[in-house]
């Protein structure tokens, strides 16, 4: 496959690896803090909000404030402020994949011929929209990408590579692994104190 390094992603350090509180009560005066600003810090109750509305962004102000000792106003005055610096990036539904028939999961490594920027950036416009990818990385070792898809049946994946080789000339090969059972799917990142 093409090198990462000469399309200036990789390094010898990360071979093989892939490429994309403690908490005081304080009153509601003290909430309008530098901490929850832009360009600072995380602190203890923005972790301690974060932790909570990741797995469930509908949950009530007030059930979270009951949790981490501040007013429901304060909660919803720190989660306005985390929207409005992209820490919380979206809010969205989680769709059953079989009940939409796209049941078959397929993890999908891609390799090019040899190094090619134009190649990259094609394959990377024709992946970003299309619904069947849920997730597509730029990673070192074998493949030059690794992408994570929701289909209805094996035609339809096939249909998928077929438009991307005729689009993507350069595409050397792709390797395909069926998951057989998921054992762990989620999006929730680990917050270090968000206890």
């Amino acid at each position: 496959p093409a090198s990462l390094a000469a399309l200036g992603r990789r390094s010898a350090a990360s071979a093989g690896a892939v490429a994309p509180l403690d908490c005081v009560s304080m009153s509601d005066s003290d909430d309008l803090s530098t901490a929850a600003e832009p360009g600072h810090a995380l602190d203890a109750f923005d972790r301690r909000i974060l932790a909570r509305v990741q797995s469930d962004c509908h949950r009530p102000a007030e059930s979270i404030a009951a949790e981490i000792g501040l007013s429901a106003s304060a909660v919803q005055r720190r989660l306005r402020r985390l929207r409005e610096r992209g820490v919380i990036r979206a809010e969205v539904a989680l769709l059953d994949a079989a009940a939409l028939g796209a049941g078959l999961t397929l993890i999908a490594g891609i390799g090019f011929e040899r190094e090619h920027y134009a190649a990259l950036a094609r394959l990377r416009a024709l992946l970003a929209p299309e619904p069947a990818v849920q997730q597509a990385y730029s990673t070192t070792g074998d493949n030059d990408l690794v992408v994570i898809l929701r289909v209805a049946d094996m035609p339809a994946y096939d249909r998928l590579c077929a438009r991307w080789m005729a689009q993507v000339p350069q595409i050397g090969r792709i390797t395909t692994q069926v998951v057989i059972e998921p054992l762990k799917v989620g999006l929730a990142l680990p917050v270090p104190g968000g206890d």
